[in-house]
């Protein structure tokens, strides 16, 4: 497959070859195109498509390319995001047959021009995000949907618990590209406190103050169990089902994978979903269901104890991520607003664990 990088280059010639594999005799004939709103780091475009005869091709497919806006593009493209999410579609998702993911019909990334292309299933008819599903929602509508993230979390995690298979994949397993995005954190630490310190507690600058220049540290800390972390696993990332047959829950976006321990995902999950009183109130369950569900699956070497210490660090992940990346996403109100109470939910979460206990000789 060619990359493109803009909508003019998405033709029906190009969509046929494409989509090669599934067209059988079938061309395509026309397309129409329709750009979304996408992500801080993607732009998505919907492409509908007619064909010249019988095809079992999709009627409609999401094409992901590059972000136009500098800053953007330049730290996805510094952090091989772009890289990661192709390499995941081919060399990961096979491996994990039972978690639900979009139909990938061709990938391809130039690391060295920072440029991708990704074509996946076109979910919008089936599937709604989870994000949707919190705005004037029942705290038990946002339970169910959390239980069924955690359900897909470990369908995700337990085939490739301390897999040697992924070990050897040199795109994932080395760890040079998450220590050295923690280690660049604490260097967004003054200028997220000048941006968003009115919004916060004196206790959660102390907590960013003590905990986020030991970032890089932490992750070069991290040790067994591993598995394949998603990264950003959240609310916006994870699409529930909304027609009959669609899967409870289909995970998307997936631009910061790597190897390390398995309850990041999980807590941040937990941290982005739930109002700090919610997620008080209801943690010790969802955890409970996290790790029974683990056991069922064939995990073994891993104990409630050593699941809950997990989360417990895992707390971590939310509250360094945010502060440390804050400073460099373009400030809006509302966008600001979002920061400023995810970044509170995380250092709530890190502090009632104690997850700075986590760090201890770090």
């Amino acid at each position: 497959m060619s990359i493109v990088n803009s909508v003019e280059e998405m033709t029906a010639d190009w969509f046929t070859g494409v989509l090669a594999g599934v067209l059988g005799s079938a061309r395509v004939e026309s397309v129409a195109t329709e750009q979304l709103g996408g992500g801080a780091f993607a732009r998505m475009v919907r492409a509908t498509l007619t064909y010249d005869g019988p095809t079992s091709a999709p009627a409609s497919v999401i094409v992901k390319i590059p972000s136009t806006d500098p800053g953007s593009f330049g730290m996805a493209k510094a952090m091989g995001m772009y890289d990661l999410e192709v390499s995941f579609y081919r060399d990961v998702a096979p491996l994990v047959p039972d978690m639900s993911v979009p139909t990938c019909y061709a990938g391809e990334s130039d690391p060295q021009s920072g440029l991708f292309t990704l074509v996946l299933a076109d979910l919008s008819d089936v599937a709604k995000p989870l994000a949707n599903v919190g705005a004037g929602s029942s705290v038990e509508d946002m339970l169910a949907a959390c239980r069924a993230a955690i359900t897909e979390l470990v369908r995700f995690q337990a085939p490739l618990w301390n897999s040697p298979q992924v070990a050897k994949l040199e795109w994932l397993a080395d760890p040079r590209r998450a220590i050295g995005m923690f280690e660049a954190m604490g260097q967004g630490l003054e200028p997220f406190v000048a941006r968003f310190g009115d919004s916060l507690d004196a206790r959660h600058i102390e907590f960013f103050r003590t905990n986020l220049p030991r970032a890089g540290d932490w992750v070069r800390s991290w040790s067994a169990p591993t598995v394949v972390q998603h990264g950003d696993f959240r609310s916006d990332n994870l699409m529930m089902g909304t027609a009959p047959g669609a899967p409870p829950v289909t995970v998307i976006d997936f631009q910061t994978v790597r190897l390390g321990p398995p309850g990041i995902d999980l807590a941040y999950l937990i941290g982005s979903s739930l109002p700090t009183e919610d997620r008080r109130a209801h943690e010790k369950d969802l955890v409970a269901s996290y790790h029974s569900q683990l056991v069922a699956a064939g995990v073994h070497d891993f104990d409630a104890d050593a699941c809950w210490n997990a989360y417990r660090e895992g707390a971590l992940y939310g509250a360094f991520l945010f502060v440390g990346l804050a400073a460099q996403v373009v400030s809006t109100p509302e966008l600001d607003a979002f920061i400023a109470a995810q970044a509170k939910r995380y250092a709530d979460m890190a502090i009632d664990l104690d997850s700075a206990a986590t760090l201890k000789g770090i």
